[in-house]
């Protein structure tokens, strides 16, 4: 019996640091001004940890929102150094998606799938691109359910002999018909 217990004498602050090494906690603050995002955990266990880095993929970041769940890990065993490693929200979190794809979302509903065959599909209620040079899309199609509208003139068949709206508008404006009649037979 002595020996039992003097094993577990020795082994328990191992046992314990381990143990310690993952675990499960719940976002309370976010601290998204720094190079490294830093967030308040409530530990499951009660504890509540301030400043706890949190491990972003190079490329991709996020403001996590109060009650998402993270998993945290202790480095080298101990609690006073901890790292997020992840975090999620099941509340939020799309479902339903084939084998393969992806899906980038927030909370109010806006997500990037890209989908099986392909396909990319963007849900969102307003989509801004800014670019400072120009957009080119290859494509041999565009297609729209609405208007379309430009601030400045819109060319056609630019790569030929192309013109305008502006120019045919002007064309068509200035046009007369002799006599109150049908078309100016020389336009």
């Amino acid at each position: 019996m002595g020996l039992a217990r003097n094993v577990t004498k020795v082994t328990a602050p191992i046992a314990r640091r381990v143990r310690l090494m993952a675990r499960r906690a719940v976002v309370r603050l976010v601290y998204d001004d720094l190079k490294m995002q830093e967030v308040q955990l409530a530990v499951f266990d009660g504890e509540v940890r301030d400043h706890v880095e949190r491990w972003e993929d190079y490329g991709f970041t996020s403001h996590p929102l109060v009650g998402a769940e993270a998993l945290v890990l202790a480095l080298g065993g101990s609690t006073d150094h901890g790292a997020v490693v992840k975090v999620g929200d099941r509340r939020y979190r799309v479902t339903g998606l084939e084998a393969g794809e992806v899906c980038i979302y927030t909370d109010e509903g806006d997500r990037i799938t890209f989908k099986r065959g392909r396909e990319i599909v963007i849900d969102t209620q307003t989509l801004t691109i800014n670019a400072s040079t120009k957009v080119t899309l290859n494509t041999p199609l565009v297609e729209t359910s609405g208007e379309v509208k430009a601030a400045s003139d819109v060319l056609d068949q630019s790569g030929g002999s192309g013109r305008t709206m502006a120019s045919m508008r002007s064309v068509y404006n200035s046009h007369t018909h002799p006599g109150g009649g049908g078309p100016d037979p020389s336009m």
